[in-house]
């Protein structure tokens, strides 16, 4: 079981970094908030799926903490749409992006109880790696300020939440500790 989660967070990793590749990066900001958008609401339909599927104490706590900072980050990106007289907009790459997390959620609510802490760490670790370097590439290409800010504000919160995810799989099935 082990391998075939591994195996889907790489699979999410080369989906998710093909079609950044293949397509230019979004040529608006309204599509970069797009992306961003779709990504956080992954990471909370990841999150609540954990809330509900974990026994660990330590990964529940995690959980709510990436279903409430994402959260925030896409309520900002709304308030920052809406201010704007705009709304994050689609591309192939939050279409691409909406379809593998639906897929990914879906192999991750299959994982048996036993292995889906680790399953859910894995795809953590692979899905926030790549969202910070998604977020870096858009800190350097967006054209406006505003945007620039916000994507700056969030992207120490998705480096914790790495690091987090880092540690939390050290501990994972290891006897004794708090889970």
């Amino acid at each position: 079981m082990k391998r075939g989660a591994i195996a889907m967070t790489w699979l999410l990793l080369l989906v998710w970094t093909g079609h950044a590749r293949s397509q230019s990066a979004p040529s608006t900001d309204a599509q970069m908030l797009g992306v961003v958008f779709v990504a956080n609401q992954a990471e909370i339909a990841a999150g609540n799926l954990a809330l509900s599927r974990t026994r660990s104490a330590s990964l529940q706590a995690y959980a709510r903490r990436i279903v409430a900072e994402h959260g925030q980050v896409n309520q900002e990106i709304v308030a920052l749409t809406q201010g704007l007289g705009a709304q994050p907009q689609r591309s192939a790459i939050s279409d691409a992006l909406t379809k593998q997390s639906a897929e990914d959620l879906a192999r991750l609510d299959d994982t048996g109880i036993y292995n889906f802490d680790e399953a859910y760490l894995d795809r953590e670790l692979v899905y926030l790696k790549r969202l910070v370097n998604t977020v870096d590439d858009y800190i350097r290409s967006t054209a406006s300020a505003d945007v620039r800010t916000l994507f700056v504000r969030a992207r120490p919160s998705f480096i914790l939440q790495l690091d987090q995810a880092q540690r939390l799989k050290l501990t994972v099935g290891s006897p004794g500790l708090n889970r």
